[in-house]
């Protein structure tokens, strides 16, 4: 009998367990987890990571016995778990293979459409969302539609809304939908709207860090700076590396004065976004606010410099400049701003005000003209539109033009500024007449 080595069994052992388990303890579980499982099975049922599940279907593709409708259901799982690690092109070929086998097949027409989608090739998305929901009328395929058909441009709003909630309607617990047409009231201002559908979203999967950030974006719109906070801070405990919320929380945090952290968290956008003007501006505020004026106003000239010059990145460098008194300056950078095709009411409303503060009547007006064609239910638009109104003379005009303001939702903080531009015009006794009269409404 062949006397036996304890020593190179030992080793040989070791080195057995070595090719079977990995990780940062020396140990990992093995693909299947139940001795009644097969690779088949594990791949449409066990819950795994995506590289995990990954490696199963490939093993349960690559076997015997299973029907074309496992087949395919296997590979939309593994496209997913490749969608799931930005792997889009291993997805992509994965749907593939699913119409290789069923042209008709609903998983990969709208595994199709959804790569379309996320590659921003709408109306090729449109084509293959309506195919799915030939097939198969589902949440996922008719929002994925209505999302696509909105974004090409080949149905209004209202159209949109009605889709969305009919796919919300077939499934009420489909988050994705849930925030798509949560974010589509936000873009129009409905704010509760919005804010009520990203609450839902959370509730629905607390781990849903698009939702919290949604929540985050509508109560920083509405200037709730502290509750907005609690909440980005939530997305980003959620998903660390969400960069658009720490492009948001840098906003936030300048809001709550604490501008040493929103410069940090500026950095942290421009690391990962160096071809996105978001960071620069972000962290050009913040030296702004620390007192590093001439170092913000560089920021922002280098960054057109590397990446070329957008409208907000234009409208900011007009800003600061306003904020350091230099009108002229100011002006020739919101007029190369409002020239911009991505230009917007923000924008024309800043015109607006610098074109005033040079006493450039008529290119104010222009402007304002603008602003409210853009956005005509902006209240503080209607404000700057009173304040031209003073510096064309119509001065009775401008005092129904911002009680027609206050009526519809600008605070009475304004009311200041207003009366400072009327003694500014020589309307003393309509300044005085004005301010008496809120002072009485208010007591009332």
């Amino acid at each position: 009998m062949q006397k036996i080595n304890f020593e190179t069994a030992r080793l040989a052992l070791l080195a057995t367990i070595a090719l079977n388990f990995s990780g940062a303890e020396g140990y990992s579980k093995p693909l299947l987890t139940s001795s009644q499982s097969t690779y088949a099975s594990a791949c449409l049922e066990q819950p795994e990571s995506p590289e995990r599940l990954i490696e199963i279907c490939q093993r349960g593709l690559g076997g015997t016995g299973a029907s074309d409708r496992q087949r395919i259901e296997m590979l939309d799982r593994m496209a997913w778990a490749h969608f799931d690690l930005g792997e889009y092109d291993k997805s992509d070929t994965a749907f593939s293979e699913i119409l290789d086998i069923d042209p008709d097949a609903e998983p990969g027409l709208q595994g199709r459409a959804w790569m379309l989608y996320y590659q921003d090739s709408y109306d090729e998305a449109a084509v293959w969302f309506r195919k799915a929901v030939s097939r198969k009328p589902t949440a996922e395929s008719l929002s994925g539609l209505a999302a696509s058909v909105r974004r090409s441009g080949q149905v209004n709003f209202d159209e949109y809304e009605q889709r969305m909630r009919l796919a919300i309607a077939l499934d009420p617990k489909y988050t994705w939908g849930i925030r798509e047409l949560a974010w589509g009231l936000s873009d129009h201002g409905r704010y509760e709207e919005a804010l009520a559908l990203f609450r839902s979203a959370t509730e629905i999967d607390p781990q849903d860090s698009n939702a919290e950030y949604g929540i985050a974006y509508i109560l920083s719109e509405r200037d709730s700076w502290e509750e907005s906070f609690t909440h980005i801070t939530r997305a980003l405990e959620i998903n660390p590396d969400y960069i658009s919320a720490k492009s948001r929380r840098s906003l936030i945090l300048l809001m709550l004065d604490r501008p040493k952290q929103a410069k940090k968290d500026a950095e942290a956008v421009i690391a990962a976004w160096p071809d996105s003007t978001d960071g620069y501006v972000r962290k050009a505020r913040a030296l702004s606010a620390l007192g590093r004026r001439a170092e913000a106003h560089q920021i922002l000239e280098t960054a057109e410099e590397n990446i070329g010059a957008d409208s907000y990145l234009l409208f900011w460098r007009a800003d600061l400049l306003v904020d350091d008194f230099e009108y002229e300056a100011a002006l020739v950078q919101i007029r190369r701003s409002v020239r911009m095709e991505d230009a917007n009411h923000f924008d024309h409303r800043l015109h607006a005000e610098i074109a005033l503060w040079l006493n450039k009547t008529v290119e104010a007006r222009g402007a304002i003209d603008l602003a409210l064609a853009d956005n005509p239910d902006d209240t503080h638009l209607h404000f700057v539109d009173a304040l031209v109104m003073l510096s064309e003379g119509e001065f009775k005009a401008a005092e129904r033009r911002f009680d027609d303001a206050i009526t519809t939702g600008l605070s009475e903080d304004y009311l200041p500024e207003f009366l400072e531009a009327l003694v500014a015009e020589g309307r003393f006794m309509q300044a005085i007449a004005m301010r008496l009269r809120y002072a009485t409404s208010t007591q009332g």
